[in-house]
């Protein structure tokens, strides 16, 4: 079993930083279809950076 340090997360965070900024700007009636488009661009960043390498 591997344990994670904090190198295997430099790129993860500032893509779902990134990811929540993007798809939170999307223009919604409510705060609560703005966090859900958050959260959404955080895992399809962290889906991105986790699945590239595995394509490659």
């Amino acid at each position: 079993m591997t344990y994670f340090t904090i190198g295997d997360f430099i790129l993860v965070i500032p893509m779902a930083l990134a990811g929540a900024l993007f798809v939170g700007v999307i223009p919604c009636a409510t705060h609560f279809k703005n966090n859900v488009l958050r959260v959404f661009g955080v895992l399809a960043a962290f889906l991105l950076v986790e699945g590239l390498p595995a394509l490659i």
